[in-house]
């Protein structure tokens, strides 16, 4: 149960009705949305594989997402603004399309099934918190401003992202896209303190991630991993790999 602390502002929030590589999220007025008090059973249930992501409306999912995010030690770890943090929430989810399956609840319900498998296996005491920031924030961005068409259409009808993206992966390339755009913008960038360096790794690891959500990859990315299984060595960055992006049939 959550309990609800603060009023949702009035402010409207302006958007792109399409967004692509050059264009931005017009956030000026960004609301804000209520502060809510998490109960310890809704703590606790939203750790487990088995949450119902359908009790939930948009401002209750945005304030879950804000609590993995603490509660990983991401905040921390990433030195991030809380109030950016929110900011860039809202960012997302006004970067989602109203569409029957690719919309903000389905971004809600795949995070939620990576932060609920990071806890079933214990994935904070085997890697990184740098790494499992980059799981879950790729998580919450892998369908930023899906249309509604799948990569065939994609490709079959030539649209603007297949002839963009030469038909390789057009929509894990635009959701990508659109990920660093809105890290583009400092009033969004949940990074803007890490280093250059952390950042540039941030980005590689993103990238690969969202990339990796494409169902005609996902034969090879799992024979990659059943590879490594038998061998398989968690200080090893490649089999980390394998494992991160092998998780990503989730999405489908």
């Amino acid at each position: 149960m959550l309990y609800e602390t603060k009023k949702f502002s009035t402010e409207s929030i302006g958007r792109q009705s399409s967004l692509s590589d050059d264009k931005k999220i017009v956030y000026a007025h960004m609301p804000t949305y209520p502060k809510y008090i998490l109960s310890q059973e809704t703590i606790d249930y939203l750790k487990k594989p088995t949450f119902d992501i359908w009790h939930w409306e948009p401002n209750e999912m945005l304030s879950l997402l804000e609590h993995m995010y603490h509660e990983l030690g991401l905040v921390h770890e990433f030195n991030m603004n809380p109030v950016t943090l929110k900011r860039w929430l809202l960012c997302v989810q006004a970067s989602y399309r109203n569409n029957p399956f690719h919309n903000f609840r389905h971004c809600f319900c795949v995070t939620q099934m990576m932060y609920g498998m990071i806890h079933l296996c214990n994935l904070q005491e085997k890697i990184s918190k740098f790494d499992l920031g980059l799981l879950i924030t790729a998580c919450v961005c892998h369908d930023l401003d899906h249309p509604g068409y799948n990569n065939a259409y994609q490709i079959n009808a030539k649209t603007e992202l297949a002839i963009r993206y030469n038909d390789q992966s057009p929509l894990e390339n635009h959701h990508a896209a659109v990920c660093f755009q809105i890290l583009s913008q400092p009033e969004c960038n949940i990074f803007s303190n890490v280093s250059e360096a952390d950042f540039l790794r941030i980005r590689v690891g993103i990238i690969a991630l969202i990339l990796a959500t494409d169902m005609a990859r996902h034969a090879e990315i799992l024979e990659k991993f059943k590879h490594n299984v038998d061998q398989f060595d968690w200080n090893n960055d490649e089999h980390i790999t394998s494992v991160e992006t092998s998780k990503y049939p989730l999405d489908s």
